[in-house]
């Protein structure tokens, strides 16, 4: 993968840290809620592995969010945008 495929996946991994703190959640929690086991979601989130389309979309229900929305916000931190 090259550059921006890293950093775009690693802009996803701090967004959904920040949807979780956001929610008081644990990834467990989210682990829970999208059908995903804790340790792969655990990999996911430490860039161990890239996030595949399916469990992104899975991730972003879980989270009450549109792919859209969670992919934009990850692509606004990027970006070095403010992100609400």
């Amino acid at each position: 993968m090259g550059t921006y495929g890293s950093d775009i996946q690693s802009a996803v991994a701090v967004q959904i840290k920040v949807e979780l703190a956001l929610r008081d959640w644990k990834q467990s929690d989210l682990a829970a809620a999208s059908g995903i086991p804790t340790s792969t979601l655990s990999r996911y989130m430490k860039g161990e592995r890239d996030i595949p389309l399916p469990v992104f979309v899975d991730l972003a229900g879980a989270l009450g969010m549109s792919v859209s929305e969670l992919a934009e916000r990850a692509q606004r931190r990027l970006k070095g945008e403010d992100v609400s």
